[in-house]
């Protein structure tokens, strides 16, 4: 089977609907594939957290009490110390809704915006006519159908199933997010034992063990999540050392979930010659908490707006055309997660003392009314002389405050054309080498607990 269409996406959860919804929208004949059956789709977590204010943000449709899969709204969450101290609040409105259920929403909203979806059916390989991106080649139970279209959007998850099949000259950074470079997680469900006295009602987060707490329906539950790099197994160990140190409610599990988000710098560049890659398969995340729904839709709008200004009149979006999605997404948001990602291994390389010190004079983590209050270097000093901060881990805040920085600003200088890439691109592998990697913290950690042990029984 053969069809033409304007834009074919590839994955239809979060990122692949929305993006797929707004190229539709414009008159583009748009078709969205997934291989998951229309019921599975998006069956990573029972639950999402989605912040309230990019539904009208982005003009999603937002839902609340009284739809069937919204679950609860909480205003504040805590950030808390290594010793579980200091609390630091932010003021956010979350709503928390039922993963598959709003992703069926999300595809029903772009079916009415002139959406068709392939359910069922998977990405063959990608299809070239005179070197030029032309579309797919797709299967399904009824055999394989070739779709032609101008623009191929891969919206797949992490795997970026069409991104890492391109030619290495094609202008898009074809590898591979493996293990050292994904975020693992585990959400533990659990019953409170004794709900009217530890009754969850907002998230609390430890950053320093990368573990949280958050709300459930059901008023005697709460979940206890954990995320590490490098394994599940991993992160288990990284959750018992967290109980072990900072008190939890007394519980009974329920049962547990686990998935992966990618953890690394995205692409130097989204797009190129009928292509664009979104979502996880973009590596768009916010490095402190794995979060990327809200960014990828930012991504999408943004690409949307390009895509669909180059495609007028039939035309073929050469990369040229839809350079400026790259440099837009970095100054909307690429250059501050960069900045992160790169300051991330030296801000958590310290011990929990330490980390409790950082959040008493809100050297990293600021509560609401604190905020620009205070002269960090005095801070650090003080802490410094006190013997509450080492050298060693203030040199390593300092280098990685550092070369965050030079991130930032060379990300915000982002090439104004394709031409400008290679040149760009050779300075940033250059600050990315001298930035730590959580991987490797990782893996001195791991080696620390005793790498030799049994995995953990759930």
């Amino acid at each position: 089977m053969k069809r033409d269409v304007d834009v074919l996406v590839i994955g239809g959860c979060t990122a692949g609907l929305y993006f797929a919804g707004l190229m539709a929208r414009q008159g583009y004949r748009t078709v969205v594939c997934d291989c998951s059956r229309q019921e599975y789709l998006g069956r990573r977590y029972d639950v999402i957290h989605v912040g309230k204010e990019h539904f009208g943000r982005f003009g999603i449709p937002e839902l609340g009490p009284g739809d069937m899969d919204y679950v609860t709204t909480f205003r504040r969450s805590i950030l808390r110390s290594a010793l579980d101290k200091w609390p630091k609040n932010a003021c956010v409105e979350i709503l928390v809704l039922r993963r598959v259920g709003f992703i069926r929403r999300l595809a029903d909203w772009a079916k009415e915006q002139g959406v068709e979806i392939l359910y069922e059916t998977a990405f063959t390989e990608p299809l070239f006519e005179n070197g030029r991106l032309s579309g797919a080649l797709l299967c399904n139970g009824t055999g394989d159908i070739q779709i032609n279209a101008r623009l191929t959007a891969d919206a797949s998850g992490i795997s970026a199933a069409v991104r890492t099949r391109l030619p290495d000259d094609y202008g898009v950074e074809n590898f591979v997010t493996g293990s050292r470079d994904q975020f693992y997680v585990k959400l533990r469900y659990v019953r409170l034992k004794h709900p009217e006295k530890d009754r969850v009602e907002i998230s609390t987060t430890w950053p320093y063990y990368k573990t949280w707490i958050a709300p459930r329906e059901e008023s005697d539950g709460a979940i206890f999540g954990v995320g590490a790099n490098l394994s599940f197994d991993y992160a288990d160990r990284c959750f018992k050392r967290f109980a072990g140190r900072v008190k939890l409610p007394e519980h009974e599990l329920d049962h547990i979930e686990q998935s992966s988000t990618p953890y690394r710098r995205p692409p130097y560049s989204f797009v190129a010659g009928g292509f664009v890659v979104l979502g996880d398969a973009a590596c768009v995340t916010n490095p402190w908490s794995g979060e990327g729904v809200p960014y990828a839709w930012l991504l999408c709008s943004i690409a949307a707006e390009e895509f669909g200004k180059a495609m007028k009149d039939g035309a073929y979006p050469v990369q040229d055309a839809v350079w400026s999605v790259n440099g837009r997404y970095a100054k909307a948001q690429g250059a501050l997660f960069a900045q992160n990602l790169a300051m991330l291994s030296g801000a958590v390389s310290c011990t929990p003392e330490e980390n409790d010190y950082e959040f008493e004079k809100s050297i990293i983590f600021e509560d609401e009314d604190e905020k620009g209050k205070g002269n960090l270097v005095l801070k650090l000093l003080k802490g410094l002389l006190s013997g509450r901060l080492s050298w060693k881990s203030l040199s390593r805040l300092a280098a990685a405050a550092g070369i965050g920085a030079k991130i930032y600003k060379h990300y915000m200088a982002y090439p104004e054309s394709p031409q400008g890439l290679a040149d760009w691109a050779r300075k940033a592998d250059a600050l990315w080498a001298k930035s730590g990697s959580m991987a490797d913290l990782a893996e001195a950690d791991l080696v620390g607990m005793g790498a030799a042990e049994q995995p953990l029984a759930e």
